[in-house]
């Protein structure tokens, strides 16, 4: 799921079951670069992993989903 509120977007995912991983497609960035705030599940139960990168509307983000697990993403235009 991915929606904007002015300047940045929010991408959500989330899983049932089994763990995954999920690609997700920035093309709806459109022109720029972009600051990635990413967070998912982490390698232990009921943790988070935190990352940041730069990316581009060509570019795309894996998050891994634990088993009923999620990630979200905060993309906001580089400063």
């Amino acid at each position: 799921l991915a929606r904007r509120k002015g300047d940045p977007w929010y991408v959500g995912a989330m899983t049932v079951g089994a763990a995954r991983a999920v690609t997700v497609p920035l093309a709806m960035l459109g022109k720029g670069r972009f600051a990635a705030a990413i967070s998912e599940d982490g390698d232990q139960p009921a943790t988070l992993r935190h990352r940041a990168m730069q990316v581009t509307a060509a570019d795309s983000i894996e998050l891994r989903l634990a088993p009923g697990g999620g990630g979200v993403i905060r993309l906001a235009p580089a400063r």
